[in-house]
Order: C-alpha cells, then sequence, then structure tokens
C-alpha cells in the first residue's frame, strides 16, 4: 500500500486519519473490557433496584396513642398507630414488621388494609405500587415504658420486604384512666 504524501491531505483527511489512528486501539481495548463492563454495569443495576423503594408515611394523629396495660400481673405499655402510606416506586411493598426505636416489642402486629375494602386490615395486605394506604401497627411492651400522662415520642422503624427500613418520627398521645392501673 502507498502511503499518501503528509503534505497533500486536506484538512479533513487529516482530521479523518487522526481518529482512525486513535480510534482503532481505543475500539480494540473496549473489547477487552466488555466482560468487566458487563460485570459493573449488573452490580449498579441491582443496587438501583434495591434502592428504588419510596414510601411516604403520614402519621394519622386521631389513631396514634397508648395506654397501660397488665400481664400476670407486670406493668406494660400498648402502642397503637396508624399512618397513611404512599408507595413512591414501581414494586408493591409490604411492610412485614415494626419496632419502637431500639426498643423491641414484647408483640408487634403490623397491618395493611385492603387497596379495596376500606374496613378491612390483613398484615398480608401490600402497599400498592403508585397508591396511598393506610399501615396500622400495634406494639406492647413489658415492662412499661410509658409514664404519666406525657406522650410518647420516637422513631418508629418499618421493615418492609425488600429488607429496607423506613424511619419515621411519631408521637402518641395517652388514653386511659387518669390513675394507671
Amino acid at each position: 500500500m502507498d502511503w499518501p504524501d503528509l503534505n497533500t491531505l486536506t484538512h479533513w483527511q487529516a482530521i479523518l486519519a487522526a481518529i482512525i489512528a486513535i480510534g482503532t486501539p481505543i475500539g480494540a481495548m473496549l473489547g477487552w473490557f466488555k466482560p468487566l463492563v458487563r460485570w459493573l454495569r449488573s452490580r449498579t443495576k441491582s443496587t438501583v433496584e434495591q434502592k428504588d423503594v419510596s414510601l411516604n408515611f403520614v402519621q394519622n394523629d386521631l389513631h396514634c396513642h397508648w395506654q397501660v396495660v397488665r400481664l400476670n400481673n407486670q406493668p406494660g405499655t400498648v402502642i397503637h398507630g396508624r399512618w397513611h402510606v404512599t408507595n413512591n416506586s414501581e414494586r408493591n411493598v409490604l411492610i412485614l414488621k415494626a419496632r419502637l426505636g431500639k426498643r423491641v416489642p414484647h408483640f408487634a402486629d403490623v397491618s395493611t388494609r385492603h387497596p379495596d375494602r376500606k374496613d378491612h386490615f390483613r398484615n398480608d395486605y401490600p402497599v400498592l405500587s403508585h397508591r396511598m394506604s393506610e399501615v396500622e401497627v400495634t406494639l406492647q411492651f413489658y415492662p412499661s415504658i410509658g409514664q404519666g400522662h406525657e406522650p410518647i415520642i420516637n422513631d418508629v422503624i418499618f421493615t418492609d420486604n425488600y429488607e429496607k427500613e423506613h424511619r419515621v418520627r411519631a408521637q402518641f398521645s395517652y388514653i386511659g384512666p387518669d390513675k394507671p392501673y
């Protein structure tokens, strides 16, 4: 092959020759790194899929309260709360459990309102994608964690079926007799 005289190349021919001279080795190197690029993409995609669960919680103040109870003559506290939960993600999300800050309850029940029946809560109903539902929580603690008639203010930590925790600040008002049991 005869090489053209570099002095007779036009401006555009010189640019095209430079692109070919530089682009050929870069294209070959990218072919070598293709398996690595695929692997990195798959790792990034799975991380993004786990993080795409987005729930917003709004406390229903009329249904957030605590009271004093007894179990085998031991004083305890029952906390009951409801939240309007909006699922902004592409997936249905099931709220599996809840706790109050670092306190692990003696008993915990988490239920979600049926999407079509307003009077029916169960623990196996999901919060549907791009919809809002109500989530109800009942937590029992022994010994008692409430004092006097003061509200209990703490974080409620919900765990969903994708193992993501959702921390929500909540206030529970005291209901019950003026004098505890």
